[in-house]
């Protein structure tokens, strides 16, 4: 509340300057650096995609030389036949001397000779010491126990192992690929280990590339990272447990032209802030004159005001003109129906005087006839006097339903005086229901229908009256008598008239719908328009009449506008 009073004490200027910002310059500025940050995003994202592409090619070349390594290695380790030269003692009298020169050997030096790389060397290591070493390729096992790798290799599960050997003499890095030669019956028989210079192995690396950009392998975890101006690219090798990084120089944001765009496109909307600025401040200025002018205007008796321009303020002169106008006019005929009002109610207590005069006159023949002895006549008397004043008090326009309930009482005794006991009145009501409030005179016009028309073709006449709470926490009233009842196409035609408040009278017989359609007008006024008059008729056994009032749970004593009958 405290930030709508601010806002609201603002003066226009500032509230369109502010929405001017919130709305144009901070959107604008926002939308510009988003903007500018998505295209270096997408600068980054090419240039990632260039370099992650060139990083897969050279990792897709390595690991067609890994394999082609390990494929050599296979076809020596899970040769047969050699194992089987490994796997038996070597005698120099059998045929181990041939098979040694003309196949052992041959086999190794082919391997060599037949493949897409430069493979610096293919050693076998056996367990067989009866087998002599030569040719470069035939070794003791003894001679690698000492390596480093050689324990934990051999007590693991593993088959194979790539190691780096970085500790040449010439200073050169060799990769080795060891591979645990079984026999096909499970004899450990030795290790085969295929060796290939680095330089030869990860030759693609230090070639040209898409990016020209340089490629480095380390032995970390793939993806990418920005640091210090520099995006690197990285993606693991297969089995030697290498990473192929390729650092890729950043361009300094600054020089961007991007960037340029971006900050004239700032101070562009700035500049634009202050001429906003300046232009509604003149606007605003001539906008005060003309309020300064109104005030004057006012204070000096509605005298309207010089139109000096033709743009939106002298509209809005023309019109003020026009309003002083209209109020002028307007306070003369409020003066005049005050004077006229003054008049008439002076009048009104005057013509108070004739109803209590009559009721008085009433009350003396009422306690003349019952000195006589003709009480029956005195309680018509007194009833009818008590009716006067019920309608005598105007200014009420609800009473309780009790006080309805009395009213008709008071008026079925008149009728009782010309129909005697041919009439009968039954009242059919919770006694929790009597304190709600309903219009006034809204019950009497209802059964003074009913007995008009009750007696059309019959000697006697029973109205009952039933009240009872709905479901919907509404009222329902009825009042409901065993007469001549109305033919179908009649009915159907007056529910029409209540529900259209459109009222068409065919003569003197209709004139009933006259009072009816004042109750319903009335209803329909004070409930709403969905609360329209009802009848229910079957002819010549039955009408009532229903009447649906919504029910607020007030009682008599909570409303000064509900009339109460002093018993």
């Amino acid at each position: 509340m405290t930030l709508q009073r601010t806002f609201n004490a603002m003066s226009i200027k500032t509230k369109v300057t502010l929405a001017f910002i919130f709305f144009i310059l901070i959107p604008f500025s926002v939308l510009g650096l988003y903007t500018y940050n998505q295209s270096q995003r997408y600068m980054q994202d090419q240039l990632l995609a260039n370099s992650q592409t060139t990083v897969k090619q050279i990792k897709y070349t390595i690991e067609n030389k890994i394999d082609l390594i390990e494929s050599v290695s296979n076809n020596i380790t899970f040769n047969y036949r050699l194992q089987q030269f490994l796997g038996e003692p070597y005698s120099s009298d059998s045929n181990s001397l041939d098979t040694y020169f003309n196949f052992a050997a041959p086999l190794v030096n082919y391997a060599m000779l037949f493949q897409k790389i430069n493979i610096q060397k293919i050693s076998i290591y056996t367990t067989n010491v009866s087998i002599p070493e030569g040719f470069g390729s035939f070794f003791s096992d003894q001679k690698i126990k000492k390596e480093a790798w050689y324990d934990a290799f051999m007590s693991s599960d593993q088959k194979s192992l790539w190691v780096l050997d970085t500790k040449q003499e010439d200073g050169s890095d060799i990769f080795r690929y060891m591979q645990k030669m079984i026999s096909i019956e499970g004899y450990y028989l030795g290790i085969t280990i295929v060796d290939v210079r680095s330089v030869d192995l990860l030759e693609p690396a230090e070639g040209p590339n898409v990016v020209n950009q340089p490629v480095y392998i380390v032995a970390e975890n793939q993806g990418y990272t920005k640091e210090h101006s520099f995006l690197y690219v990285a993606d693991t090798l297969k089995d030697v447990q290498q990473v192929i990084v390729m650092a890729i120089p950043l361009p300094p944001l600054l020089s961007s032209l991007q960037v340029v765009a971006n900050l004239a496109f700032i101070l562009t909307l700035i500049v634009l802030l202050f001429a906003f600025y300046f232009v509604l401040k003149m606007t605003l200025s001539k906008m005060k004159t003309s309020i300064k002018q109104m005030d004057l205007a006012i204070e000096t008796g509605f005298q309207p005001i010089p139109i000096v321009r033709k743009d939106e303020f002298g509209v809005i002169t023309e019109k003020f003109n026009i309003l002083l106008n209209k109020i002028t006019l307007l306070l003369a005929d409020m003066i005049k129906k005050e004077t006229l009002h003054k008049d008439a109610q002076l009048i009104a207590l005057q013509s108070q005087i004739n109803p209590h005069f009559i009721y008085n006159t009433l009350d003396i023949f009422s306690s003349k006839m019952e000195i006589a002895g003709q009480y029956d006549v005195s309680d018509a008397m007194a009833d009818f006097g008590k009716m006067m004043r019920y309608n005598m008090d105007g200014h009420a326009k609800f009473a309780t339903l009790q006080d309805e309930i009395r009213y008709l009482g008071q008026y079925m005794t008149l009728q009782k005086v010309k129909y005697g006991d041919s009439i009968h009145f039954r009242v059919h009501v919770p006694n929790e229901l009597l304190s709600i409030q309903v219009l006034k005179f809204i019950l009497q016009p209802i059964v003074e229908n009913s007995v008009k028309h009750g007696f059309a073709k019959q000697d006697t006449l029973d109205i009952d009256i039933y009240a009872s709470q709905e479901s919907d926490l509404s009222i329902r009233l009825c009042v409901k008598d065993n007469g001549s009842g109305i033919e179908a196409a009649r009915l159907e035609e007056i529910n029409e008239q209540f529900r259209t408040s459109v009222y068409i009278t065919k003569g003197n017989k209709d004139r009933e719908s006259i009072g009816l359609g004042n109750i319903n007008e009335r209803l329909k006024l004070f409930y709403g328009e969905n609360y329209p008059l009802q009848i229910n008729s079957i002819q010549g056994q039955f009408a009532e009449t229903i009447l649906t009032l919504p029910y607020d749970a007030r009682r008599s004593e909570e409303n000064n506008d509900v009339y109460l009958i002093n018993n």
